[in-house]
């Protein structure tokens, strides 16, 4: 039994084009004749059919190193090595300009000296990619094998029946421009202000937000409640834990759809602190996270407590005017002077968690502004995001700010 696990196809350079792909189309049909004698020789009586048909119909890549560029605990310059899947980054394939690209680019530091590719061609059509060194030598494509994609490559794919070819050229795009946080100042009448929800106050003490269904509020006894957006009332919502680790002030609640999760579902996220006077020593915030299916037959959710006393190493801190957002997929959080057992300096980072609640860390990406707030004596921040954009606005001096992320663009590059 023959087997051709590998194929290089030297061409002489001074070979024309036509040439060159009758070479191909031989070669080809030398293959299939090789096919059907062994299908023969093995006693196969099975009819083997060919086609005219020369182009690649699906185009991804595998798992991709990366290198990142990152700081240790004592200040030291590092790299991180880590991997990316590529079959995230979709690759359009023009079948009329023959050329094969991804639109999202992939982020900075991947490898793309080894790239595992996966594609289709059409009626098993053969793939060949064209050397870097020597552009008259040809390799057989395999699955197994890893690609240098530094420079766009030339891929031509061969009918089975030897009669038809395409060439195409294959970009690999990767973002030279490592993420950047970019803060202007504004006008204060560009904030643009949440709407709390206008319902009945009666034994309410504060409104938190809302979800797609759902209006969150905390009672005069410190209570959590909910309240359905087409209800008439309010009732005690769900725990998993005792109410004693509910926060009490500097309360900020954000809400996101969920769709890794399932479709209309919302994630809800709730931070503040308990009483200093209670709990005088405490260090750390209390954060509690709601998965709300809005399906009309799922269950009601429960409100989960993540745990941040129980590993304060990657806790949210425990500071004055707490606020949160839900920006480029992680919450972003900020707050005032360190309550309590923390003595952290008002502002002096920002907070970011890439899990949605469950561990915080300071963020190398975002970073505040140089605001005029932050010289205040009691200065106070509040925060809001658009998706697009994040938003500050002093309390003191009423001044705005609006921060962008460069990786946004890249999408849209």
């Amino acid at each position: 039994m023959l087997i051709f696990a590998k194929m290089c196809v030297n061409l002489h350079p001074n070979l024309n084009s036509n040439r060159l792909m009758r070479q191909i189309k031989t070669l080809i049909i030398l293959l299939s004749v090789i096919c059907l004698t062994t299908s023969c020789l093995t006693g196969s009586s099975n009819d083997v059919t060919y086609y005219a048909d020369a182009a690649i119909t699906s185009f991804s890549l595998g798992t991709l190193n990366r290198n990142v560029a990152s700081t240790t605990s004592d200040g030291r310059d590092t790299v991180v090595a880590t991997t990316i899947t590529g079959s995230n980054y979709a690759f359009h394939i023009d079948q009329v300009t023959h050329e094969i690209y991804n639109t999202d680019s992939l982020p900075v530091g991947t490898d793309v000296n080894h790239v595992p590719v996966y594609l289709t061609t059409k009626n098993n059509g053969l793939a060949l990619i064209q050397s870097i060194e020597d552009a008259d030598s040809l390799i057989y494509y395999s699955s197994a094998d890893s690609i240098d994609f530094t420079q766009p490559r030339i891929i031509w794919v061969l009918s089975s029946d030897g009669t038809g070819t395409s060439k195409y050229t294959v970009h690999v795009n990767v973002h030279s421009e490592k993420p950047t946080f970019y803060w202007e100042e504004e006008s204060a009448a560009s904030y643009p202000t949440k709407q709390l929800p206008d319902v009945p106050m009666e034994g309410i003490k504060q409104i938190l937000g809302e979800s797609s269904k759902e209006i969150y509020a905390l009672s005069n006894d410190n209570k959590l409640m909910v309240r359905q957006k087409d209800g008439s009332t309010w009732e005690e919502d769900l725990l998993d834990e005792s109410s004693a680790l509910l926060p009490t002030q500097d309360l900020s609640l954000v809400s996101f759809l969920y769709d890794e999760v399932a479709e209309n579902t919302d994630y809800v996220v709730l931070v503040g602190n308990r009483s200093v006077e209670n709990y005088p020593q405490e260090p750390v915030a209390m954060v509690w996270r709601k998965i709300v299916d809005n399906d009309p037959y799922a269950p009601k959710g429960r409100w989960t407590y993540m745990g941040q006393m129980r590993d304060e190493r990657y806790a949210l801190p425990r500071l004055e005017h707490l606020q949160v957002a839900e920006y480029n997929d992680c919450i972003i959080a900020i707050g005032g002077k360190g309550l309590g057992g923390n003595t952290a300096s008002p502002y002096n980072c920002i907070y970011e968690s890439r899990d949605y609640g469950i561990t915080w860390k300071k963020s190398l990406v975002f970073t505040m502004p140089a605001m005029k707030e932050l010289s205040a004596e009691h200065p106070s921040v509040n925060m809001v995001s658009d998706g697009w954009y994040l938003w500050l606005q002093g309390q003191t001096t009423g001044e705005v700010w609006r921060g962008l992320l460069n990786t946004l663009l890249w999408k849209y590059e």
